[in-house]
């Protein structure tokens, strides 16, 4: 994807539908399209940004006959005391920022959107409410072809840098109850797995990162290795029931005496392994609290 956005696109990305978005613009004069040599309009990203600071006007009550006659500053200053008004909109906001970082491939943006939320929010707050429903929003735009695969690469690696480098700045501690994180074979997105590494860490919980596309004895030995005696598991991409129950029958049959924490799987399992060593968490409140 380029610079240029087509009305499509902006319906995807900011949920008003496009005949809405039409609408304003022959009522409101909201924007004011370019058009290709060949006479297509397209839309830019300071024309997403407009809209995606009209939508955040709006929820909050202001009608789109006043809020279109605002002009760009006026706009920006309503969306910042929106902002110290209200935590949600400060949110919505920064993650509309992100997107638009995102969209441009502007590394210099986005560390200024995710410090800027960092000082106002902290780690964890911007991890949880902010950075994870912005990679959920990204993954849904690459799932309709709104993105390519390099703007969903661009941002996890990004945040995977921040992760690790929040992860270095935590001391190592060494415990009898020791942890080893890690994806199974053929999982590669282990944005969630490092940031129950980051909160364990956080909690001085002794832990062993093995990280994504980790065969199953490969687990095995670094346990007997390290006598650890509890498995952090996640799923992030869709298996079939037979094929997760055979894997979860082997974690049970080689790491029997251990506790198994397994994420991102359907609630049925947790009935089915009720009586098992496998504990089902669905939240870092869960991985917070489990016992």
């Amino acid at each position: 994807m380029n610079n240029a956005l087509s009305i499509k696109d902006l319906e995807n990305i900011s949920g008003i539908k496009a005949h809405t978005i039409r609408t304003w613009e022959k009522r409101y004069a909201i924007f004011e399209p370019k058009r290709t040599p060949t006479n297509i309009r397209y839309y830019d990203h300071d024309d997403l940004k407009k809209l995606l600071n009209l939508v955040s006007v709006l929820d909050h009550g202001m009608k789109i006959s006043k809020a279109s006659a605002l002009s760009s500053k006026d706009l920006n200053t309503m969306i910042e005391d929106l902002q110290k008004q209200n935590i949600d909109a400060a949110k919505s906001n920064i993650i509309s920022d992100l997107i638009i970082a995102t969209l441009k491939c502007d590394n210099q943006l986005f560390e200024s959107v995710y410090q800027k939320s960092i000082h106002e929010f902290g780690t964890e707050e911007t991890i949880e409410t902010i950075i994870s429903p912005l990679l959920i929003k990204i993954g849904l735009m690459w799932t309709i072809d709104k993105l390519n695969p390099s703007h969903e690469h661009f941002t996890s690696q990004l945040v995977r840098q921040k992760l690790f480098s929040a992860i270095n700045n935590l001391p190592f501690v060494h415990s009898k109850d020791r942890y080893v994180l890690y994806l199974p074979e053929t999982e590669f997105h282990e944005i969630g797995l490092l940031y129950s590494y980051y909160i364990l860490r956080k909690e001085n919980k002794e832990c062993i990162y093995l990280g994504a596309n980790v065969p199953l004895e490969d687990v095995e030995e670094c346990c007997s290795n390290t006598d650890a005696n509890t498995i952090v598991c996640a799923f992030t991409i869709y298996r079939s029931k037979n094929r997760i129950e055979t894997y979860l029958n082997t974690l049970i049959k080689k790491f029997h005496g251990k506790k198994i924490l397994v994420h991102g799987l359907p609630d049925i399992y947790q009935t089915n392994y009720k009586d098992s060593n496998i504990q089902f968490i669905s939240t870092i409140h869960d991985l917070r609290n489990h016992h």
